[in-house]
């Protein structure tokens, strides 16, 4: 009987808590959004630190992040600091904090990437 009163005290709750509760839930598999992470990858890891260029891994951040934020996706704070990220870095800098500003943007992704592992 306490379960169902529970129950109905949290669906009395109404529904705008279930909607707050509902936005940390995985959403379902967009292929789109994986297949523009997976193109932000790729542009992260093919630049060149002794001359970098953050221009396409920013284009590409910038399309990510607008999609996820969107779609309401639960990632979509973490990607808008990737874009915030590759932003920053594009600004140009030394070879040694353009490594360090790789690894931390692929750092992000692989977060993302495994956020939507599975679905």
């Amino acid at each position: 009987m306490k379960k169902l009163l529970l129950v109905v005290a949290v669906f009395l709750s109404g529904c705008s808590s279930l909607q707050e509760l509902k936005q940390y839930f995985p959403r379902d598999h967009d292929p789109v959004m994986f297949n523009y992470l997976v193109v932000t990858d790729v542009s992260i890891n093919h630049i060149n630190c002794d001359k970098p260029d953050w221009s396409e891994a920013h284009r590409n951040a910038e399309i990510l992040a607008r999609y996820t934020e969107w779609r309401k996706d639960p990632q979509a704070i973490n990607i808008k600091g990737l874009f915030a990220h590759t932003e920053r870095m594009s600004r140009g800098s030394s070879k040694t904090f353009c490594e360090l500003g790789k690894n931390t943007a692929l750092q992000r992704i692989e977060a993302a990437k495994s956020a939507w592992q599975g679905r």
